[in-house]
Order: structure tokens, then C-alpha cells, then sequence
């Protein structure tokens, strides 16, 4: 299993959009993904899981991926949260 935090560039947090998009990647990924923020965690293949953690604009989560291709699913799901959903968001 590996850990990484990542800060959450989504300019209004993990809103349903942003969570859809998390799910999304996370399923092409066999590994296990869960997201922690604030005492709670979530199922990262759950969209009203990660939804229900309201992670805000700016605060960090914590990543943990266990499985065969865990650090691809790292890396991308990483990338998406610092930056990709920025992106989205300001393309709306």
C-alpha cells in the first residue's frame, strides 16, 4: 500500500462533478483507492462517498492505493486532484 497527500485545486471542493470524476478514473484502476479528509475516509470508486467528505478548496486528503498498479493510480489520481479539476472548474 502506498500514501500520498494531494491538495484539492477544485475552486469548490469535492462537489458531485468533481467526485464523478474521481470515480471515473479510480475505476479503470483494479488497486484499492481510498480518500481521507477530516477523521472521515471514503471509497474513491463511490461518488456520494467522496462527495459526503466535503473536501474543501485548498485542503489537503490523503490518498492511500493498494494493488498490481498502484502507482499508476498514484500518480494519475494526484494529477487529477491538483490540477485537473482546476481546469475542468474553470472551463464551466
Amino acid at each position: 500500500m502506498k500514501t500520498v497527500t494531494a491538495t484539492v485545486s477544485d475552486p469548490v471542493g469535492f462537489h458531485l462533478r468533481a467526485a464523478g470524476r474521481i470515480v471515473k478514473l479510480t475505476k479503470t484502476f483494479d488497486s484499492e483507492v481510498t480518500i481521507r479528509y477530516n477523521g472521515r475516509s471514503a471509497n474513491a470508486k463511490s461518488i456520494m462517498g467522496l462527495a459526503s467528505l466535503a473536501a474543501e478548496f485548498g485542503t489537503e486528503v490523503l490518498i492511500e492505493v493498494s494493488g498490481f498498479d498502484e502507482d499508476d493510480a498514484l500518480l494519475k489520481l494526484v494529477k487529477l486532484i491538483e490540477i485537473d479539476l482546476a481546469i475542468a472548474e474553470d472551463q464551466q
